[in-house]
């Protein structure tokens, strides 16, 4: 069975290295520091991506802004927003467009595994 692609994006190098090393061996696994990297991957890969795992505060772009332009390139691309920031987020907005959902750090490697299936199968 081919693996399904993932792109993960963080600004933060340590979380961006910890989730490839999470999710390799079930998942291809595209990583980007930020959103200007992400959407050039995406536009490289958008066909083999099957969801994007995106932190929702990096400098110069957003996650929220990132899946915004994303959606306009597929509108039901699944998205995963992470944070360590739920306070300051309104989520009720990110998650609108429905597909989507959002994980507060840190959060546990098994149940980002069942989200990721949720959104996979």
């Amino acid at each position: 069975m081919l693996k399904k692609t993932i792109l993960v994006v963080d600004d933060e190098e340590l979380i961006r290295e910890l989730l490839v090393d999470a999710l390799s061996d079930e998942f291809n696994i595209l990583s980007a520091s930020n959103g200007e990297e992400a959407l050039s991957l995406y536009k490289q890969h958008q066909d083999e991506i099957a969801l994007v795992i995106t932190d929702l505060i990096m400098p110069n772009m957003r996650g929220d802004e990132l899946a915004e332009r994303l959606r306009k390139l597929r509108p039901t691309l699944p998205i995963i927003f992470i944070s360590g920031y739920e306070r300051e987020i309104e989520t009720d907005r990110l998650l609108a467009g429905g597909n989507s959902t959002f994980l507060t750090k840190p959060f546990d490697v098994e149940y980002l595994n069942s989200t990721l299936r949720t959104f996979l199968m």
